[in-house]
């Protein structure tokens, strides 16, 4: 294959993929240096420790996801960011809320800036949805496991984010409360749940 054949297949890797890794050439034969040269031609970017993109790409909250799922593939988007992506709150593509299993090595990714939640069981294996994001499947928790994670961490990140959280989710009856209930019951936050969701439910 040569130098532009190459180029051309990293292309439609690229489109492909959403987020293109140095790992992705290997079983087409191809050299992580002809990522450096396309950068070069400005045909594509670099986003971060081994993450591409096509130079054209812009570089949102969506795609930001996409580089983390691709980074962190046994991980889990959560906490603010989770709540963002089902349509609750402002996604900030520059940082990403991700649970890694207790044990897991801390996940080595310089963009977009990850915030990192340790969970262990049920509490990690649990609510997980797995979504396209920019051609890039993602694993997210659903909105119920979110809520509950949000109770369980709200010293870490400000309890009152949590508590708007479930007022604006109940707000637009989007809730599943059987769901809501078994992850606060996971989560171990269920007594501190539910004098908010007593209170709301009126």
């Amino acid at each position: 294959m040569d130098e532009h054949s190459k180029s051309e297949r990293i292309i439609q890797l690229a489109q492909k993929l959403g987020v293109l890794r140095p790992k992705d050439l290997v079983p087409h034969g191809i050299q992580a240096e002809y990522l450096r040269r396309l950068c070069d031609k400005g045909l594509i970017k670099k986003v971060g420790r081994g993450s591409y993109v096509l130079a054209d790409t812009n570089v949102d909250a969506s795609v930001s996801l996409a580089i983390v799922g691709r980074a962190v593939p046994n991980g889990v988007i959560c906490l603010r960011s989770a709540l963002a992506f089902h349509g609750i709150g402002e996604q900030n593509h520059d940082e990403v809320y991700v649970a890694i299993e207790r044990r897991a090595a801390r996940p080595r990714v310089d963009y977009p800036e990850i915030k990192v939640a340790r969970l262990g069981g049920p509490a990690f294996t649990e609510g997980v949805e797995t979504h396209v994001v920019e051609n890039v499947k993602v694993r997210v928790y659903s909105l119920e496991k979110t809520l509950a994670d949000l109770f369980k961490f709200r010293n870490k990140i400000g309890p009152h984010i949590a508590v708007d959280a479930l007022r604006s989710a109940m707000n637009e009856r989007t809730l599943n409360m059987k769901k809501l209930w078994h992850f606060a019951k996971l989560c171990r936050v269920e007594r501190v749940m539910k004098p908010y969701v007593d209170a709301l439910a009126h």
